[in-house]
């Protein structure tokens, strides 16, 4: 720690509105690593005092992650970096009575575990090891007996940086634990860190004042002022928090983890070009999502019936009170569009804010519900998906970007995208990130899963993992959903093993 903190200099560091927007959510994922030969050496697996040096060596490129997170009088947020008084990162490192044998029996069930994993909630609250402050990240490695495996949950604040600034710090902690690893003679070259772009001063100059010409959703939403969003904006980050945590919680809901093998994302290509897509060069993440769209859609539709049907006295009411499917209804999915290959000023920095902007597509709920997977509809889907995505481009982030900055409605955003939806659901795409690539000198993790979620109806589309050659898609639904999910042979088909916890 001594190597951080002598080296950090204070500074405040102002968030831009794409940052406010993001909040009210916290980017946390748990890094499974399984030692295959535990006892074939005295040496510890992924070495403590290598870990703990790494991370604070790397944690110089990232001082942002020891700031405290707070409102000035007009309500925008900013970090305050103060080298008297840092609120550092929360970093544990335990040992458990578990092995990592009876994690895997176990399906990799979180509850498991004998720890509390502070931060890593998915909604930035305050918590007691900080005095009852929100910490910008919190990293938690739990050791399993016998030096059979270790678990690392990593929570970093999605105000303060996206999936894309994530991972890189991942990858940067990993990079120093293996190049402190390596023997210490003149033959070691010297540790080359890129530089890390966290100051939003970079992105101000990029914002125009021009407002939005059309009448869209986004325009609506980002710039419409009310007695909530104020509210709000007044409250403090900590107050905030605890309120979205409430507010969001789900009282019920089961989590589903599909593995999909990379066969089968071929065989839906296959689909695609039969409807006419062969020069179409459509992401692995809008084919799964499109997928989705129509699985969730249906399951959505059935538990909407059942839970009709099992009320019969209620049935004269259902005319009058039911809108979930009809021919008027329509389905949306919520995705994250990346805007830094958009931007190309932005596209050859390593920029660590936020540039992940959350956007929606609708399809007809009526549509969606052919009992048999058609070639056609899954290219309108996967089509849909991607025109979305086309339509975002440097002109409309700076549109956006200053619409953000007028008002504090931009915290309602994100929040409305996350309520919950009869009729929708959130896609998060890790599928771009390079999640099995965090090695720290040990081997790649043997599992990578998102952490759990304040939020229900989202799905989860994970990197390919090079150990299973496939994709581990997970689902956070309602039981009565994920029921139907399970029960539907078009999406369980392809899946060739799952869980459901």
């Amino acid at each position: 720690m001594d190597s951080f903190t002598s080296s950090v200099s204070s500074q405040v560091i102002y968030l831009d509105g794409y940052d406010t927007a993001n909040s009210v959510k916290t980017i946390a994922l748990g890094y499974w690593y399984k030692n295959d030969s535990p006892g074939s050496s005295s040496n510890e697996f992924m070495p403590p005092k290598i870990l703990d040096s790494a991370f604070y060596r790397a944690l110089q490129e990232f001082p942002i992650l020891a700031g405290h997170i707070k409102t000035d009088k007009s309500s925008r947020m900013y970090v305050d970096i103060d080298k008297n008084n840092l609120n550092m990162p929360v970093y544990t490192d335990t040992a458990c009575d578990l092995s990592y044998s009876d994690m895997e029996k176990a399906g990799f069930d979180i509850k498991k575990l004998p720890i509390d994993l502070y931060g890593t909630y998915g909604v930035p609250v305050p918590i007691k090891l900080s005095g009852g402050k929100i910490k910008p990240a919190s990293f938690h490695i739990l050791r399993f007996k016998n030096n059979t495996g270790v678990l690392l949950y990593a929570s970093i604040g999605n105000c303060i940086t996206d999936g894309y600034g994530f991972v890189h710090f991942m990858n940067l902690w990993a990079e120093v634990a293996r190049w402190m690893q390596q023997p210490q003679d003149d033959k070691r070259e010297p540790l080359a860190i890129s530089e890390f772009i966290y100051n939003r001063k970079f992105t101000a100059a990029m914002r125009s004042d021009e407002t939005f010409h059309q009448n869209t959703v986004d325009a609506k939403s980002l710039s419409a002022e009310s007695t909530v969003s104020r509210w709000l904006a007044w409250m403090s980050p900590e107050r905030r928090g605890l309120l979205i945590k409430k507010w969001y919680e789900p009282t019920d809901y089961t989590c589903c983890f599909f593995h999909i093998p990379s066969e089968a994302i071929e065989a839906f290509r296959l689909r695609l070009q039969k409807a006419g897509a062969s020069n179409e060069n459509f992401t692995i993440n809008n084919i799964i999502t499109a997928y989705l769209v129509i699985v969730i859609a249906q399951a959505k539709k059935k538990a909407n019936d059942d839970w009709w049907f099992n009320r019969p006295f209620l049935a004269v009411f259902r005319s009058l009170f039911d809108r979930s499917i009809d021919e008027k209804t329509t389905f949306k999915v919520t995705t994250s569009i990346n805007m830094r290959p958009r931007v190309p000023s932005i596209e050859a920095i390593d920029y660590m804010g936020n540039l992940g902007y959350a956007t929606s597509a609708s399809f007809s709920n009526n549509m969606l519900q052919k009992k048999d997977l058609d070639n056609t509809l899954l290219y309108e889907l996967v089509n849909g998906l991607d025109q979305n995505a086309s339509d975002y481009h440097a002109r409309y982030y700076a549109k956006v970007g200053y619409l953000m900055e007028k008002s504090p409605s931009n915290y309602l955003y994100n929040l409305s995208l996350g309520s919950k939806n009869a009729n929708g659901f959130q896609a998060s795409n890790h599928s771009r990130f390079a999640h099995y690539e965090v090695d720290f000198g040990s081997g790649a993790p043997e599992l990578v899963r998102h952490a759990p979620h304040a939020y229900n109806d989202v799905a989860f589309i994970m990197p390919s993992n090079p150990k299973t050659g496939g994709y581990e898609v997970e689902l956070k639904l309602a039981p009565d959903v994920a029921v139907h999910v399970r029960q539907n042979s078009m999406w369980m088909e392809p899946v060739d093993k799952y869980r459901c916890i």
